[in-house]
């Protein structure tokens, strides 16, 4: 299931938020810090000007999407439908990626079940 993937990237990672929206930005799995909901929706502007900016620049395919500040943030476009959502405060950018990428096919297949809280 996709929320156990996620939750093997929070182990991994050291992160304070794992989430999949799909295309429509609709929260398809989420793995946040106990206490928390995920907070999927307040990336999604985040992801539209990426791709609007994408598409009016003709800059070819958008992949995906950092930011760094007091929290960190990874967008990945992991498939057309399905754009996952990393946050955390610390860690490496360059080891999410390095997972997400290992755990590509595991996040792009795995069957979508309820919302849960990391324990």
């Amino acid at each position: 299931m996709l929320n156990r993937v996620l939750t093997a990237l929070m182990e991994r990672e050291s992160l304070r938020q794992a989430a999949m929206i799909d295309d429509m930005g609709r929260l398809l799995a989420g793995v946040t810090e106990p206490g928390q909901a995920p907070e999927a929706a307040r990336h999604i502007p985040l992801l539209v000007a990426a791709l609007e900016a994408q598409q009016q620049l003709g800059l070819g395919e958008l992949h995906e999407v950092w930011t760094e500040g007091e929290e960190r943030t990874l967008l990945d476009l992991i498939t057309p439908y399905r754009v996952l959502i990393l946050q955390g405060q610390v860690g490496r950018l360059g080891r999410w990626r390095h997972s997400v990428d290992h755990l590509r096919s595991a996040l792009a297949h795995a069957r979508v079940s309820e919302v849960n809280h990391h324990v």
